[in-house]
């Protein structure tokens, strides 16, 4: 995947975070580098909701988001590579961008060229608010998500062994 698209990529997930406070990913969970739990990892469909009223945080890097999402009230860390990403957009308002090349073939063939349905082009930063969003509350202090500046052309972590991921244990 070219630098370009993984820099879009990353500034239209920090734009509708930064503005809107939610996006919905769509993600080929089936593409190398992604982590999800294994019950999810054979969909090409896959779709996550990140906020900024997630308590834990959400790293927006040069390859890839991270962050520790819950399914089902469990958590997972989970790693969304750019290449896998192929839609980013607020449900709610309908503002995102949706990259045609990156929607799997079976996406493709199943819901048409539009599997997202249509969607707003995003407004120029200054646009924001819009006077007809009614925009999630956010909380006081900084956005639980940060930008990790980087070079993109380092490829996204294959299972690192070195890094700490959240441990569950049993307490009696």
């Amino acid at each position: 995947m070219s630098d370009n698209f993984a820099k879009e990529k990353a500034q239209v997930v920090q734009r509708l975070l930064k503005h809107e406070g939610r996006v919905m990913l769509c993600l080929d969970a089936t593409c190398q580098g992604v982590e999800v739990p294994r019950r999810f990892a054979s969909d090409p469909g896959l779709m996550l909701v990140i906020n900024v009223n997630m308590p834990q945080t959400i790293e927006i890097g040069p390859v890839a988001i991270e962050s520790e999402l819950r399914f089902g009230g469990i958590p997972h860390y989970c790693i969304i590579p750019y290449n896998a990403l192929w839609s980013a957009f607020n449900p709610d308002s309908g503002h995102g961008v949706l990259w045609q090349e990156f929607i799997p073939p079976i996406i493709r063939h199943q819901h048409g060229p539009y599997p997202t349905g249509p969607l707003k082009p995003l407004p120029d930063d200054d646009a924001w608010p819009l006077p007809d969003a009614a925009p999630e509350p956010v909380k006081a202090g900084v956005p639980a998500f940060k930008v990790i500046e980087g070079n993109s052309d380092i490829p996204p972590p294959d299972n690192n062994p070195g890094r700490s991921r959240p441990k569950l244990r049993i307490v009696k």
